[in-house]
C-alpha cells in the first residue's frame, strides 16, 4: 500500500477531515492533499516533506519510520537532489555567534517540522518576515535592538511550541558572551579609533525617529513663541511709556513768533488799585496746588517791568483758573507768551491796544478796565480778544468765498465802560 493510501485510510478510519488534521498539525490543507495524492513535488522542500509526513503520521497514530523509509524510494530525483551544504565554519564554543546560531537552528527546524513557511509565521505572530529570518539565521544585527529581539524570540518560540524560558536564557548567554568579547576590544583600542567608530544604525534610528523629531519641533516652537511674546510685551510697554508732547497753541496759530520775552506774572493781592478786582484768591475758589514744570518755571522767572496802571487808557487784568497757554501783545509788542500758572494774576496796561490769545478759554478770567468779563470760553477752546480804547473786539473768521459772494464778517465793538 502506498504512503498516500495509508494516510487517507487512517484519516477516514478516525472520521477526520483534512481541515481538522490541518488545525491539529498546523500543516496547510493543500500540503496534506499533496501527501495523500503522493504529489511530493508540490511541497516546498525535501526537509519539509519529511517533517510533514512525520507530523501527519503522528496525528493519525501511525508509525512514521516505515513511511519515511518508503518515502526515500519514492522521492523523485529533482527533490532528492539537494544543494551541497556549504563548508561549515567552526565557531568557538560558547561564542555569541555560536549561541545565536544554535537558537536559530532550533527555531528553523521546528518551523519546518510543523510545515510552516515564513509567511505563515508572520501572519500568526505579527513578526515581520525579515526579523524571523534574522532570528533563524542567528543574525542579531538584523534585529532592531536586543530588547526587541528578546520579545520576538519569546513570541516565536511560544508559537512553535518550544520552551520559551529555556530559549530566552540561552539568548541571554549569547548577549553576555557578546558583551564580554567586545570589552577587551574596546579596552585595547586607542582614543582616536574609538572616536572614529561610526554610530550604530540603531542609535541613529532612535535619534531620527518621528517622535524625537516631533518633540524637538514642539520645543523649538515654544521657545520661539516665548521669545516673541517677551519682545512684544517690551515693545508695548515702551510705546505706553513714550508720551507724545502735543503741539502748543502758539505753534498752531499762523504768524506766531517762536520766541518772545515773557512777562513775570505779578500776583495782585486783594485787587489793589481795582474796584472789586479779586486777587489770587478772588471768587472764593481756592487755587489748585499744582507742580510747575520746567517751562512754567522759566516763564515765571522771566523779569519784565510791571505795567503802570495809572493813567493807562487800556487796562487788562487776567486771572489764571486752569492751565492754559496765553499770548498777550501790548501796543504791537509781545508782553507775555507761555503757560500761565493757576491761581496767579497777570496785569497788562497799554496806550492803544491789547490783544490776548489763549488755547483754553475756560482757564482765564479777564477784567477789562476794572469790569469783570468772566471766563473767555469753553475748556480747550481757542479764544482771541482785542481790547482798545473804544472797547473789546471779538474777531471772527472770514467766511470762505462761495458761488454767491457774501459779506465778510467785521469785528463788533463793545463800548468801553466808564471808569
Amino acid at each position: 500500500m502506498t504512503i498516500g493510501k495509508q494516510l487517507r485510510q487512517a484519516r477516514e478510519a478516525r472520521n477526520l477531515s483534512l481541515e481538522q488534521v490541518a488545525q491539529a498539525t498546523h500543516i496547510r490543507v493543500r500540503y496534506l492533499q499533496a501527501l495523500e495524492a503522493e504529489q511530493f513535488e508540490l511541497l516546498p522542500s525535501t526537509a519539509q516533506l519529511r517533517g510533514f509526513l512525520r507530523a501527519y503520521a503522528g496525528a493519525l497514530k501511525l508509525d512514521p519510520v516505515p513511511l519515511l523509509a518508503a518515502l526515500e524510494g519514492e522521492i523523485a530525483p529533482p527533490l532528492q537532489a539537494e544543494a551541497a551544504p556549504k563548508e561549515a565554519v567552526e565557531l568557538p564554543e560558547g561564542s555569541a555567534e555560536a549561541i545565536f546560531g544554535e537558537i536559530g537552528a532550533r527555531l528553523k527546524k521546528q518551523r519546518e517540522l510543523l510545515g510552516l513557511s515564513l509567511e505563515d509565521v508572520e501572519r500568526h505572530t505579527h513578526i515581520r518576515m525579515h526579523y524571523v529570518n534574522a532570528l533563524e539565521s542567528g543574525n542579531l544585527g538584523g534585529l532592531p535592538s536586543p530588547v526587541q529581539g528578546k520579545g520576538m524570540l519569546n513570541n516565536y518560540a511560544t508559537f512553535l511550541g518550544l520552551d520559551s524560558e529555556a530559549m530566552l536564557l540561552r539568548f541571554a548567554d549569547g548577549l553576555q558572551a557578546r558583551l564580554a568579547a567586545r570589552q577587551p576590544e574596546r579596552a585595547n583600542a586607542s582614543p582616536a579609533e574609538q572616536a572614529s567608530r561610526p554610530v550604530r544604525p540603531s542609535t541613529l534610528r532612535r535619534l531620527l525617529s518621528a517622535d524625537f523629531l516631533a518633540g524637538g519641533a514642539v520645543v523649538v516652537f515654544l521657545i520661539g513663541f516665548a521669545i516673541w511674546g517677551t519682545l512684544r510685551v517690551i515693545e508695548v510697554r515702551t510705546a505706553q511709556q513714550a508720551t507724545p508732547t502735543g503741539a502748543l497753541v502758539a505753534e498752531a496759530l499762523p504768524g506766531t513768533p517762536t520766541a518772545s520775552p515773557a512777562v513775570t506774572p505779578t500776583p495782585v493781592e486783594g485787587g489793589a488799585g481795582l474796584t472789586g478786582t479779586p486777587g489770587s484768591e478772588m471768587a472764593g475758589t481756592p487755587a489748585p496746588q499744582e507742580t510747575l514744570d520746567a517751562t512754567e518755571t522759566s516763564l515765571v522767572n522771566a523779569s519784565t517791568p510791571t505795567p503802570d496802571f495809572a493813567g493807562a487808557p487800556v487796562q487788562v487784568y487776567v486771572v489764571a483758573r486752569q492751565r492754559a497757554w496765553m499770548r498777550v501783545t501790548v501796543d504791537g509788542e509781545v508782553a507775555f507768551e507761555g503757560r500761565v500758572i493757576p491761581g496767579s494774576a497777570y496785569p497788562f496796561a497799554g496806550a492803544d491796544r491789547i490783544e490776548l490769545v489763549t488755547g483754553n478759554g475756560a482757564g482765564l478770567q479777564v477784567y477789562f478796565n476794572q469790569q469783570d468779563l468772566g471766563v473767555l470760553g469753553q475748556f480747550g477752546e481757542i479764544v482771541q480778544r482785542i481790547f482798545t480804547v473804544q472797547g473789546m473786539l471779538m474777531p471772527t473768521p472770514a467766511v470762505p468765498p462761495t458761488a454767491t459772494q457774501g459779506p465778510t464778517a467785521t469785528p463788533s465793538a463793545t463800548p468801553s465802560p466808564t471808569p
